[in-house]
């Protein structure tokens, strides 16, 4: 290659380094750091799943939370994964956590491991997560379904909010949902801020 087209590359990249920095600092400011967020869900162990239907199907969104119970059988405690569908005719989902790749990972959940996340795929902008606590109310409310297929409120505050962009769409003005950064791997679902 001659030195003249050497340069001419440099100068390229030179001039589109700043529209890759300014992108990349757009989509890490959309992402909300007000409550830690590290959760991993290993899929292959739960292959039936409804969160990761719900990862994988646009439009279709799930809450999805985590606590520690007491197993009387097995006289152990045993963290749970559930999942929860907009539709009130489909039950629960409960994820026992067992393994030992598992358990050695954090579960938190943004502001409360027991409101949890709201996990989906929108329509056009691809897989989201969002916290489930309403991001305007002082204290962790938790976002309910409001009977729409894409659409959350907070029972306090009376704000809807529309998953397909975190915005409110009916009540005051206030903050958009807390958002997280949402991908999947060979073996896993990772929510992270």
């Amino acid at each position: 290659m001659s030195i003249l087209r050497i340069s001419w590359i440099r100068a390229l990249f030179l001039l589109a380094l700043p529209l890759l920095v300014a992108s990349c600092t757009k989509e890490n400011s959309m992402i909300s750091r007000r409550y830690p967020c590290r959760f991993h869900f290993y899929f292959q162990m739960h292959p039936s799943s409804m969160l990761m239907a719900a990862y994988n199907s646009p439009g279709t969104y799930v809450f999805t939370y985590s606590k520690v119970e007491m197993d009387r059988e097995r006289g152990a405690s045993y963290r749970y994964v559930y999942v929860v569908t907009n539709n009130p005719d489909t039950p629960e989902e409960r994820n026992r956590i067992e393994t030992q790749i598992e358990s050695n990972v954090p579960y938190m959940m943004g502001a409360s491991n027991e409101v949890g996340l709201i996990v989906g795929r929108t329509n056009f902008n691809g897989p989201v997560a969002y916290d489930r606590a309403c991001p305007t109310c002082t204290g962790v409310y938790p976002l309910a379904w409001n009977g729409r297929k894409a659409q959350v409120v907070c029972n306090n505050c009376k704000r809807v909010y529309d998953l397909e962009t975190g915005a409110i769409v009916e009540g005051a003005e206030g903050e958009p949902l807390m958002r997280y950064m949402v991908s999947v791997d060979d073996v896993k679902l990772t929510v992270m801020n």
